[in-house]
C-alpha cells in the first residue's frame, strides 16, 4: 500500500465517524456530545440539532473527499486541490462558531 492511499485511508476512519455523528445531532440525537450545549439555554432544540448537524455532516463529507484526493489524484493537482478543501473547510466551522450562539436564550 502506498503512502498516499494510506493518507486517504486515515481520511476515511476520520470522516465516518463524523459524518455519522453529524446526522445524528440532524436527527436531534446525542445533542449533549455538542461542547457547552444546555438543554435549559437553547430555544429551538430541533432546528440546533439540525444547523449543528449539517455543518459537522459538512466537516465529515470534506474530510473524505479530501482522503480522496489525497489517494487517488497525482501530486501535482492534489497540492492545490488540499488547499482548497482546507479553505472550504473553514466555511462550516466559521459557521458553527458564529451561529450557535443564535439558538441561546439570554
Amino acid at each position: 500500500m502506498t503512502e498516499t492511499l494510506i493518507g486517504g485511508l486515515v481520511c476515511a476512519i476520520v470522516a465516518l465517524p463524523v459524518i455519522f455523528l453529524g446526522l445524528r445531532f440532524r436527527a436531534g440525537q446525542s445533542l449533549e456530545a455538542i461542547a457547552g450545549y444546555s438543554p435549559d439555554r437553547v430555544r429551538d432544540k430541533a432546528g440546533f440539532g439540525r444547523f449543528v448537524g449539517t455543518q459537522v455532516a459538512l466537516l465529515g463529507l470534506l474530510t473524505l473527499a479530501l482522503g480522496a484526493v489525497i489517494a487517488f489524484v497525482p501530486e501535482p493537482i492534489a497540492l492545490w486541490a488540499l488547499l482548497g478543501f482546507v479553505a472550504m473547510m473553514q466555511v462550516p466551522i466559521v459557521r458553527l462558531v458564529l451561529g450557535i450562539p443564535k439558538f441561546h436564550q439570554r
